[in-house]
Parts: C-alpha cells; sequence; structure tokens
C-alpha cells in the first residue's frame, strides 16, 4: 500500500455492484489517498489497454472483505473480459483477472465467518461489476469467498480454481456423471482436460483422455485416466470410441471436434458437452433423437453464487489427500500482467516436461 495524489477528475475505483459496494479512500481530485499497485484497465480494448500503476485503496463495504492478494490465475475469459468479447458489466479501472488467493486484511461490518489473517480464495473477482483480482488489495463479497485449505500451496491452488470449477460444472451438474460410465476427454493434457480426468476418477467413472502426442501419457494416467488415446482432434472421438466400446459423455477442450459426427459414437442417452462454443455445425437431429443424445453447455460464468460455492466445497474437500492438479508453467509479476495475456492470446503457453500445458499466474 502506498501513499499518492490522484489527479485526475472521475477515475473511479474498481467497485462492485453490490448494494454497498466497496468504499474508496479520499477518491476526490488532488487528495492525498491511499494507493495499491495494480496491473488494470481504463477502457476495453486489445492488450495494449493494459496498464500496471497505482489504483486507489478500497476499504471493505458492510459484506465485503479486503483481501491481500497473494497469487492470481491468467484465464483465457479474462482476455475475453478485457477486449470486450464477452459482454459484462466492468467498473472501469478494473483490475484484471477472476481467481485469487490471499489473506484477509480487513472485514466489512456486516461480515460473518471471516476475520484479518484468514487464507482465502475466490474464482468470480472482476466480471459482473466486480473488482478484479490483479492488485494488492481486492475488496471481495464474502459470499464469494471461501476458506484456502490447510497446507495449499497459493500458486498451484490459484492454478487449479478455474480448471477445477469448470470440471465440476460440466461433469457433476451437467453431464452428471456417475459410477462406471465412460467419459472421454478431448484435449486432456490442458489445464481444464487434466481436471476433468481427475474429477471423473474420482466419480468411479472409466475415463478416456485424447491427446495429440503422447508425452503426456503417464501423467495423465496417474491423474486417473485408465486408457490414454493418441489422435489428432478431427479423429479424437472415433478413436474414443473404438478403444472404449462407446463413450457415455465427450467432452472437447480444444474447440476443433466437429459435434456433429459425434452422436452415433456415442451409447444412447450420451451426453456431449460443450465448454467453449464457437463456430457452427450441421446437426442430425435424427441421430440425436434415435439415441438420445443430449448436446449440453457449461460457461462458468453462468454459475450463480450457490452454483460457485458448490464448486468450491467440491475443490477444498480434495484437500489434504488427493487435491485437484494442474501443471503451473510460469508465475510473473503483476508488471507482467499485459505479458500473460500476450501469451494466453498467442497460444504459447508453456509445454512442461511431462507432456502437459503450464498455467501462468501472477504474484504481486
Amino acid at each position: 500500500m502506498h501513499t499518492s495524489t490522484l489527479a485526475r477528475q472521475g477515475r473511479a475505483g474498481p467497485g462492485p455492484s453490490a448494494a454497498r459496494p466497496a468504499i474508496l479512500r479520499g477518491a476526490r481530485s488532488g487528495t492525498t489517498i491511499r494507493c495499491v499497485r495494480a496491473a488494470y484497465i481504463e477502457t476495453l480494448g486489445d492488450v495494449s489497454r493494459i496498464r500496471y500503476g497505482e489504483l486507489p485503496d478500497a476499504e471493505p463495504g458492510d459484506d465485503h472483505v479486503l483481501v491481500r492478494v497473494e497469487a492470481v490465475g491468467v484465464d483465457a475469459v479474462d482476455t475475453f473480459v478485457r477486449s470486450g468479447r464477452w459482454p459484462t458489466e466492468v467498473r472501469f479501472p478494473l483490475a484484471l483477472g477472476r481467481d485469487l488467493v490471499g489473506t484477509v486484511a480487513s472485514v466489512g461490518g456486516g461480515v460473518a465467518g471471516f476475520r484479518p489473517g484468514d487464507r482465502v480464495w475466490t474464482n468470480s473477482a472482476g466480471y459482473g461489476g466486480r473488482a478484479g483480482a490483479t492488485a494488492e488489495l481486492v475488496p471481495v463479497e464474502q459470499d464469494r469467498l471461501y476458506r484456502l485449505p490447510s497446507g495449499a500451496d497459493p500458486i498451484s491452488f490459484v492454478a487449479s480454481v478455474h480448471p477445477g470449477a469448470t470440471a465440476h460444472g460440466v461433469l457433476l451438474d451437467r453431464a452428471r456423471v456417475s459410477a462406471g460410465e465412460r467419459v472421454a476427454v478431448i484435449g486432456a493434457n490442458g489445464a481444464v482436460g487434466m481436471c476433468l480426468v481427475q474429477v471423473a476418477a474420482q466419480q468411479g467413472a472409466d475415463v478416456i483422455a485424447v491427446i495429440r502426442q503422447p508425452a503426456a501419457r503417464a501423467r495423465l494416467a496417474e491423474l486417473g485416466a485408465g486408457q490414454v488415446v493418441i489422435a489428432d482432434a478431427g479423429e479424437a472421438p472415433a478413436a474414443a470410441a473404438r478403444v472404449a466400446g462407446g463413450i457415455d459423455v465427450l467432452v472437447d477442450t480444444t474447440r476443433r471436434v466437429d459435434v456433429a459426427t459425434v452422436p452415433d459414437l456415442l451409447n444412447p442417452r450420451g451426453r456431449i458437452v460443450l465448454i467453449a462454443g464457437q463456430g457452427g455445425a450441421v446437426l442430425d437431429l435424427w441421430s440425436f433423437y434415435t439415441r438420445e443424445v443430449q448436446l449440453l453447455s457449461f460457461l462458468m460464468s453462468r454459475m450463480t453464487v450457490a452454483e460457485l460455492a458448490a464448486s468450491a466445497a467440491r475443490i477444498d474437500a480434495t484437500y489434504p489427500d488427493r487435491p485437484l492438479t494442474v501443471s503451473v508453467g510460469r508465475v510473473l509479476p503483476f508488471s507482467e500482467a499485459a505479458r500473460a495475456h500476450a501469451l494466453l492470446e498467442s497460444g504459447q503457453l508453456p509445454r512442461m516436461p511431462d507432456g502437459t500445458v503450464g498455467r501462468l499466474v501472477l504474484t504481486p
């Protein structure tokens, strides 16, 4: 936290859309105020819009908790919010990011259950009018904040919460996977794919991991994949179906599978779950109808507060015995947030020695 002068009139601090939002300290032009360093934007656009500097420090509103941030995950959806591709309410200047791990600095008068010094996390900052994560201090609504499991490493943990919540939402809330079913994960060596493999295995499913290169075979088997299939995206569903003898649930993390080819490869009442919808497909409705195949979709940004809390409880429950694991490829300072976004948008995420794709994490 630093002391600075807010020189430009009308620069509102990052504030949530709740009835009692976080309050900026001395937010009047020319007033000396306390500031925090942050990676932020003042308008939507490309990566050149990202700034690193000082923003006004915030006090928690009645139902907010002020969190001193230790680590922030970098997600593809962060680039969608920054660019305006994903339409959501934003308040400028907006700190980037939605996933954070940190320590409670102070609490609002209406907060129960948190106190200064508590280790906490959230994965729903930075959209819907809420303050973003990539700042030294961030106000978070108490019903979107969860306790960090004892012993959890903040960097590894923050890298896992977005893909982990996605995996739980896809497999449990949408596909309703049960023990003994066959689940095919296309692109299983990415962070979301790795979490899908783990969550499906935890549910007792028979997991078929489909990847293009064999380097990740051993790692995916360790995470719970009963079979690992090597195939390009276009051939992936058919290759998985041949090996498995039919599929109950197929999840494509690559955006390259032609959904129209999938229904005939699924068992009756099979489910296809879309987690990255773009482009188009011409569907044979007869193949869906006669096999009672379901085409489902999942978007984490549409999760309700209750759904997010349920997902958080599932993530926390994996500790300490078998926590959800992803690969952390690179840890960068907040000042290099623009570089992190550029790497993500260009597809230049770190490739790990075990064949998995590494996540990017920012630290103050």
